[in-house]
Formats: structure tokens, sequence, C-alpha cells
């Protein structure tokens, strides 16, 4: 976590009575840029109480998860405060939990005043509030508390930032209770405090499988409007809401009306029962009588099939970050991670320091076993006492190669030998460094690849070695790697198949081609260096993309080239991605979309701009995480045919044995906004499921007609083996709708 310490830093009291008189003011004045949630009367609205060790805002990952208590007890303004508590391994030696306010334009050198009220549990609390962007701070406020409520600001100056943004954000204190309440920033001088709005609305949803807006099917959904009024009298509202779905439908609509009494908060429910699966968003939209907007929020939500693991499938599907129980509801059987990291286990030379012997840690290995979860931990960095003064010899990253130095080779064979051989009753597999291709060329790369096969192999005969990532088309890595012999030292070959989403689908991001043509690329040149059956996996691919909240303002992404311009594009770009990789015989993919991120001692690496996420900034489930539980359900422990079914060049569909029975999937790749018809021979023992994993209606007239569009369909037959449904595919025909 970067702060500027330097400057002298003021903190300014006032007296709460000082709120009463200036509280109508305020409002004139607009002063309250924090336009939700600030004094925390309607909910989770506006802020989040997020944990950088977690799946979510309220820190699930652990058996006793931090949060920040809305507490009714006591408050500065209205009724209710946050109180926010924690214990390890929460704290300064795990990650820390954090209060953030949504995104706000700001203006460079323009002067700002953040402020609120606050007490602890002890006099001489410490607490800390930042004003930043997602990757700079304009100056860390430092407060001591009393245990009275006390009004604490502090002015900082904006400097440079990306986009205009700016969030407030404060930490939890790491050794005692604080309550903190009417959180304001504002331009210029410091002014009484008054909520961004007049009247405020919230909304959550009742979440029974514990995890964020995450139900399974038969669960009944309910959302839960707050509408908090600090006018001094009461107004008729009317409360508008609608549900919308992942393909655009609209399943759930209506109208409430309420009655918002002064300086108080009113409770509506609205019952949606219980839901097939899918992505939802639901939008609340509260009116005065003139049927002028008040505010509007948006709920995003999702319902999956309750599943077990089934510890005997060899799984494909794997993810980054964290092991939370969450990955094994949704059939994630993989993570890959940095946990062994060479600066973490041997700090000094000749000194280990173990996960075990850190609490946070000690939650990821237990979180591993409990939730039947694989671990890919990957070899990789080194301390600086075990630099050498080798420079790489460059790769496509000169700012990388430049900033590089390569270990000692004496300390990384110690270093591999030690970490194989303290876990090999755990960990299988082991990745050799990340991304080499960026700092490296081959001849730099092979002898770390041969010192880690010999030492793991010297360490765990039984282990396999996974080579980094080194499948690029158009650069001499590849054949360098294969004519130096790299293939006698590799059990596992990997790489990360991101191609340039901006491109355009899955289908042709890689310079008008698809992951198919890269694994034929690669199976060539295995065939000609007598490795032909080579093991491929795909240890990174993601994109980035915005909100599907369209209230959020969220910078974009540092790397453009990367990006899906929405939600629903990022969801079926993953499902066709893994697909088609599968399809073509990749064993695993691991998608970069992060549960939670091992660099999140700060919070920000969370919300950062955009991001490859599978959850929303409040912690719900983007419609990716959701088809990803269907395609895990649907494809875990199948195996590819060997061939496509040849359709039509626009229409994919592969076929995969799953047993003794069989499994397919088919979309249409064509011209956007267009579609087709797949039109079967009668075969009653067919169903098919959309990508949101419910049963889909096919027009019947002895034949079966289909409709295909970009979201991939799955084809189950009762009782056909994948020849058999391969043959039953290939007497298909593809028409145009009439």
């Amino acid at each position: 976590m970067q702060t500027n310490r330097t400057a002298a830093l003021r903190a300014t009291r006032i007296s709460i009575v000082t709120l009463v008189a200036v509280t109508l003011s305020a409002y004139a004045s607009g002063g309250n840029l924090l336009l939700d949630g600030s004094s925390f009367e309607t909910g989770y609205d506006g802020f989040s109480s997020l944990l950088a060790y977690a799946w979510t805002k309220h820190g699930l990952a652990g058996s006793d998860p931090r949060r920040g208590v809305l507490d009714t007890t006591t408050a500065a303004h209205g009724k209710c405060s946050l109180q926010m508590y924690f214990h390890p391994p929460y704290g300064l030696k795990g990650f820390s939990p954090w209060c953030t306010f949504r995104w706000i334009k700001i203006k460079e050198g323009q002067k700002y005043t953040v402020s609120l009220y606050a007490k602890a549990a002890r006099d001489g609390q410490k607490l800390t509030v930042s004003v930043s962007d997602a990757w700079q701070d304009w100056g860390w406020s430092f407060f001591t508390l009393t245990t009275k409520w006390e009004r604490y600001s502090h002015q900082i100056t904006v400097g440079k930032t990306e986009g205009g943004y700016a969030w407030v954000l404060i930490p939890f204190p790491e050794d005692g209770t604080v309550w903190i309440d009417g959180v304001q920033l504002e331009e210029g001088e410091l002014t009484g405090y008054a909520p961004g709005r007049g009247i405020d609305l919230g909304v959550n949803c009742n979440y029974p499988t514990k995890y964020e807006n995450l139900f399974f099917a038969g669960d009944k959904v309910v959302l839960t409007a707050t509408v908090f009024s600090d006018l001094t009298e009461k107004r008729n509202l009317v409360l508008q809401y609608s549900v919308e779905d992942f393909f655009g439908q609209t399943p759930f609509k209506g109208t409430m009306q309420l009655m918002a009494m002064p300086k108080a908060t009113t409770v509506k429910q609205i019952n949606l029962g219980a839901m097939q699966r899918g992505s939802y968003k639901a939008t609340l939209r509260l009116l005065d009588k003139s049927g002028e907007l008040q505010d509007c929020e948006e709920l995003i939500f999702g319902v999956i099939k309750r599943r077990q693991a089934e510890p005997n499938i060899e799984s494909q599907f794997g993810t980054h970050g964290f092991p939370h129980p969450v990955l094994e509801t949704c059939g994630v059987r993989w993570v890959r991670t940095y946990l062994l990291a060479w600066p973490a286990v041997e700090p000094e030379e000749g000194r280990f320091s173990w996960p075990e012997e850190r609490e946070e840690d000690r939650l990821f290995l237990k979180n591993l076993d409990q939730h039947k979860i694989n671990a890919l931990p990957v070899l990789q960095s080194a301390p600086a006492w075990a630099l050498s003064d080798q420079r790489p010899h460059g790769g496509w990253s000169k700012e990388q190669s430049e900033a590089v130095r390569l270990p000692r080779m004496d300390a990384w064979r110690r270093y591999v030998f030690a970490v194989v051989s303290r876990y090999k009753g755990q960990f299988k597999y082991w990745e050799v460094m990340n991304e080499p291709t960026a700092y490296m060329n081959a001849d730099d790369y092979i002898p770390f690849l041969k010192a880690t096969y010999e030492e793991a192999k010297r360490a765990d005969p039984n282990c396999k070695i996974v080579a980094g990532d080194t499948a690029w088309k158009n650069t001499p890595f590849f054949k360098d790697l294969l004519d130096k012999g790299a293939l006698e030292f590799i059990d596992v070959f990997c790489g990360h198949f991101y191609g340039i989403a901006q491109a355009g689908p899955p289908e042709v991001k890689y310079g008008r081609e698809d992951a198919g043509a890269v694994v034929a690329f690669l199976r060539e040149g295995f065939r000609a260096h007598g490795k032909p059956e080579m093991e491929i996996w795909n240890t990174e691919e993601g994109t980035y993309v915005p909100p599907w909240y369209s209230k959020e303002i969220i910078p974009k992404s540092r790397e453009p080239w990367h990006r899906v311009p929405n939600v629903r594009r990022q969801a079926t770009d993953m499902v066709r991605s893994h697909l088609i990789e599968l399809g073509n015989g990749i064993r695993k993919v691991f998608w970069f979309y992060e549960l939670y991120s091992e660099q999140a001692a700060d919070a920000r690496w969370i919300i950062r701009p955009e991001g490859m996420y599978g959850i929303e900034y409040d912690g719900a489930p983007r419609p990716a995480l959701i088809a990803y539980s269907v395609l895990t359900e649907k494809l875990e422990g199948a195996k590819p045919f060997g061939r496509e079914v040849n359709l039509d060049d626009k229409v994919h569909c592969f076929v995969f044995a799953k047993g003794a029975g069989s499994v397919a999937t088919v979309w249409y790749w064509g011209e956007e906004g267009k579609d087709m018809e797949m039109v079967l021979p009668p075969e009653r023992r067919l169903q098919v499921f959309n990508m949101m994993g419910n049963p889909v209606r096919a027009a019947q007239g002895g034949e079966t007609a289909l409709h295909l569009d970009g979201n991939p369909l799955y084809l189950e037959p009762r009782g056909l083996s994948a020849q058999d449904l391969f043959t039953h595919l290939t007497r298909a025909r593809i028409a145009t709708p009439k």
C-alpha cells in the first residue's frame, strides 16, 4: 500500500452540535459529492465494506468472516452507523477490510475536504482515510479518536488522475473497533454534513447460500428496498422495479406506493419467489408524485444449480487466486497460485518461511483440502539476495527485460528442491515461471527449466513440470525451445491464450483465427520433435469488462486490447473460448477472472479500473460466473471426440465423450445480430439447454429445429455414445430462420 506520510496533516474536530444547524443549507449548496449511502441508513447503498482477502465485500473467505456491521444502537446522523472491526488473519500481517465508496468525478488541481464522524471503543484509537484513484493517493488523513462522536476533516489537493475519477477509502483499524458516520467529500472548505441526496434509495437481497447475491435453484429471492428521507416533511413516492435476465428479457416488473417519513427510513420487500437459473439485474427507480426521479439503484444476482464436487473427476476448469468455497459450488476445481513464490518462502538465504506459519496462508491451504480444490503453484521470482549480475537477453517486454536480473542457478536449485520436497504430498504440478517470454529468450529460460525439472523430479519423481507461457506463434521463442531440446524437461506445455479481444470474438482473436489454429501450430512442433501427444494447458486467459451496473463509474483498463464492451460479451467469450480450446484438445483452462487476488493487501486491486473479474464492485456474480457454473456442470470430466462436426463456416459444433455418454455444444458466430436455425433428424432422447443451464423448447414436427445465435447451446442425449451423437449431428442442416 502506497501512502504519502511526508506532508504534515492536520485533523480538525467539530462538535456534533454543529451538524444540526447546517444540514438544510448543505442541500442548497450540493456540498456532499458522495450521493449514496454516506450515513449508512440504506444498507450497502453506494459503499462497500470490502475485505481484500475474500471473494466479496463481506470477507467470506474464512469461517469467521469480518465485515462492517450496520449498527442501529449508535449514530451521529440518522439512526445507523458503520461499526468497523476485525481480527487476524485480517490485519497488518494479513489483509485488511476497507470501507469504500462509489467512484466519483473529480478535477485535477482542485482542493477537496474529506470529513466524517467517528468514535472508538477506546481513547487513542487510530483511523485512516484516503482520497485516491486506482493507481495513486493524493494524501492520507490520520485521525486519533475518542470514545465520543466527533467530526474529523482533512483537506487535500487532487493531483494527476487517470480519467478524473476518485473514491473515498477507509481501512479498518488493525487494533480495535471504531464507528463511522456522516462521511462527506466536498470541493473547497469544510461545510456541515448532509447526505448527497435528500432522499436516498438502497437495495439488497437475501442470500441464503452465504455467498453474495448467489442463490441456488429453488431458493426464494427477496429484494429489500430501503428509503431514507433527510427532509423535514413527508413525501408520497412511487417505487418502480424491473428484473432483466442475461438474454434481455424482463420476467418481473411492477410498482409500489410508499410514504417517506421525515428523518426516517421506509422499507419495502419485493418477493420474486423461486427463479430459474440465470444471471439477473434488478433496477429500482424512486419517483415523487410529479414523476421526477429521486434516486435509482440496481442489484445483480445469480441463480445456479446446487452441486457437490466429485473427487474422482479429473477437472479441466481453473481460475486464479484464493480457493474460496464458491469455487466448489460453481464446479471450479483448480486455482493457479503464487503462494510458493520464492521471495515469500525464502526471504533470507537458508531461512524458509512456509505458508503454514502465516495464518492467512493456513486458511489458503485449509480451503484447498476442505473444498476439494487443486492448486497449480508457480515457481516464480527471486528474492534480492539471490539475484546474480546477469541480465536476460530480452523478450517482448523491453521494460521488463531491462528491469530484471536472473537468479543464481545454485540458489534456484535449492529453492525448487526445498519447495517440492515439502509439498510433494499436496501438489503434483509445478509451473516454471510466469510469462518468461516477456523478459527471456530460449537460451535464458532453458537452463532454469532443466534445473527445475531435475530438482523437482529428485524431490518427487511423480511430479509434473508445466512449461511457462510459450505459445506465441509470432516470436522465435517456441521454435528455439523445441530446437534446443526443451521438451526433455516438460511434462505439460502451457500458454496464455489471451489473443486480442478487441479484434473480435474468440473465433478471430488470433489474427482472424481461433485457438484451434494455435493448438495445430503447437501440435505440429511437437510432432516434429518426437512428442506428438504432449499435453497442453492454458494457464491464463480473460477479458477486461466494464460493470453491468450502469450507475457505477469505473475507469477503463490499461490494457485496452483485452477489453470487451459489456458483461454479456465477457460471458459468451468465456464459454466459447473454453469450448474451442477444450474441443481442440487443450486439457485444462485457467480463466483469469479472480475471485480474490493474492496481491490484495491493497484492496484497490479488487476494484481496479474495469477488471477481468467474475464479480462486480459489490461482490455480486457477473453473468460469466453463472455461465461458468453451467459449463463446468455440462463438461466436467468430458473429453473431446477428436474432430468437429462440419455444419457451416460460421457454426461451431463440438462433441465430447462423458463416461459412456456424451454431450455436444453448438453456436452461430457469424454476423452480429443475425441468427440461424439448426434442423435435426428426429431424436426423442435429445435434451437441449441454454448457456444459463435452462431447458430449451425446440420446434417439433418430426424434425427438431434449434435457434442458433452467439450463445452456445448444450445438447445432451440419453444413452448415446459420442460416436452416435457425432453421427446424428452430421445429419443436421443449417438454415436461415423463416
